[in-house]
């Protein structure tokens, strides 16, 4: 779907494996989120919570 005109970012149930079998590790799993024009946005969270692999 494309964003509406007020919407500068929006995904929706964005999922980020790495590696594969016992090693797989989850980054980002099932994560929605809409930024609109002109917000400014924080994204905080644990060390290695996946906010670097979501941006």
């Amino acid at each position: 779907m494309d964003p509406t005109p007020s919407q500068a970012l929006e995904v929706r149930s964005v999922r980020k494996t790495y590696g594969e079998g016992e090693a797989q590790v989850v980054a980002v799993d099932g994560v929605s989120l809409t930024v609109g024009a002109g917000e400014f946005v924080a994204l905080m969270g644990a060390s290695g919570c996946g906010k670097s692999t979501l941006l």
